[in-house]
């Protein structure tokens, strides 16, 4: 499994890529060529929603998971708009990768 984290300070936080290579998947750079399996935004990145359109062009077919410290209806809305299929609490987002991606662990 590939993921592609753009998250400003999780993959610090929550040690996020260091347990997801535990589980079978490889974190991807931004700059990375390798197709993602999903990928993982932050809400509260100042290009969030122009990223994930961007992105959901480049990979019609992936998983783009979007995540926020704290839950804004609107914000979550405004993602799936943009073509975001799923949002998850930033203290869960490692919990909700691993059962979309059924990785053990």
């Amino acid at each position: 499994m590939n993921i592609l984290l753009l998250c400003h300070d999780l993959t610090t936080l929550l040690r996020l890529d260091s347990a997801w290579t535990t589980a079978g998947a490889t974190v991807l750079k931004k700059t990375s060529t390798d197709t993602p399996d999903c990928i993982v935004i932050d809400l509260g990145r100042g290009d969030a929603l122009s990223e994930i359109a961007r992105l959901r062009a480049l990979h019609p077919a992936v998983d783009i998971i979007t995540c926020a410290a704290t839950f804004d209806g609107d914000a979550v809305e405004a993602a799936k708009a943009a073509g975001a299929t799923d949002f998850a609490a930033r203290s869960s987002i490692d919990l909700r990768i691993k059962r979309r991606l059924k990785l053990a662990g």
